[in-house]
C-alpha cells in the first residue's frame, strides 16, 4: 500500500543558499516589432512558445525556433484574439482563441490546426499543456469551471471533490496532472491528480495556492500569495511514500 503523496515545499532562494552556487545568464525574447512579448511554454529542445501584442494592439501567439520567431494565429479565432501556451518535444503547441461568440481551445500540430472543445463546454475551452504522449490539459465552463484531460480523442472532467471551481494547468509524462481549485469559502489550492486520485496542498502560510506545472520528476512549479498578498513563485517536489 502506497500513502498519499507528501509535498515537500522548497524554495529557490533556501535550496541556493544551503547547497548551490547557481549564476544564471538571461537573453531577451523579444518578436520584432512587437510592444510586449511574454513567453508561457519551453520544451527540451528549446524550442518557445507565447504571445506578443503587435504595434496595432493586435494580439498573435509566436514560436520561437532555431532563432526565428513563427507567428501563430489559429484560423477559427477572430484576429488578435489567440493565445498560445505550451508546447511538447513534439512541437505540438496548444491554447485557444475567441471567435466572437466563444473562445476554443485548439492543436497546432506543426501547421496544422485542429479545434480542442469540450463537449461540456457552454462557452469556453481553455486548454493549457501536453505531453509528449499528445495528452492535453485545460479547463472549461458550462456555469462552473472544471479541468479536463483530452486522451485519445476523448474528455474527462477532472473535479477536485467539493470544489466549487477547478482549473488544471500541467501535465507531465506519466499523466500526473496539477493545477489549482477554488474551496466553498473562495479560498484557492493546489492539487495533484494522479490518475484520479487527489491530492491537495498549500504552501505555508499561504492565503492562497496556484500550481502550474510539473515535470517527470513530479516536481511542481506554481505561485502563492502571502498574508499580506504579496505574490511569490514556489517549488515543490512531491513523494510518493510506502506506509
Amino acid at each position: 500500500m502506497f500513502a498519499r503523496p507528501i509535498l515537500m515545499i522548497s524554495f529557490a532562494a533556501g535550496l541556493a543558499s544551503a547547497a548551490f552556487a547557481d549564476s544564471f545568464t538571461f537573453s531577451s525574447i523579444d518578436v520584432p516589432g512587437a510592444v510586449k512579448t511574454y513567453a508561457s511554454g519551453i520544451n527540451a529542445f528549446g524550442q518557445i512558445v507565447g504571445g506578443y501584442i503587435d504595434g496595432t494592439g493586435t494580439q498573435h501567439g509566436f514560436l520561437y525556433k532555431g532563432g526565428k520567431f513563427s507567428t501563430i494565429d489559429d484560423p477559427t479565432g477572430l484576429p488578435g484574439n489567440t493565445v498560445v501556451f505550451g508546447i511538447n518535444d513534439w512541437g505540438q503547441i496548444v491554447g485557444y482563441a475567441y471567435d466572437g461568440t466563444k473562445v476554443h481551445g485548439f492543436l497546432d500540430n506543426r501547421g496544422s490546426f485542429s479545434t480542442i472543445d469540450d463537449p461540456a463546454a457552454t462557452t469556453n475551452s481553455n486548454p493549457v499543456d501536453i505531453n509528449d504522449w499528445g495528452q492535453i490539459v485545460g479547463y472549461y465552463f458550462d456555469g462552473k469551471d472544471h479541468g479536463f484531460l483530452y486522451s485519445r480523442e476523448s474528455f474527462a472532467t477532472i473535479d477536485v471533490p467539493g470544489a466549487s471551481a477547478t482549473y488544471a494547468y500541467g501535465i507531465n509524462n506519466w499523466g500526473q496532472i496539477v493545477g489549482y481549485y477554488k474551496d466553498g469559502t473562495g479560498v484557492f489550492h493546489g492539487f495533484l491528480d494522479r490518475g484520479g486520485s487527489f491530492s491537495t496542498f498549500d504552501v505555508p502560510g499561504a492565503s492562497g495556492t496556484f500550481a502550474f506545472e510539473i515535470n517527470d520528476l513530479c516536481q511542481i512549479v506554481g505561485y502563492f500569495i502571502d498574508t499580506k498578498g504579496v505574490f511569490h513563485g514556489f517549488l515543490a517536489k512531491s513523494i510518493l511514500r510506502e506506509k
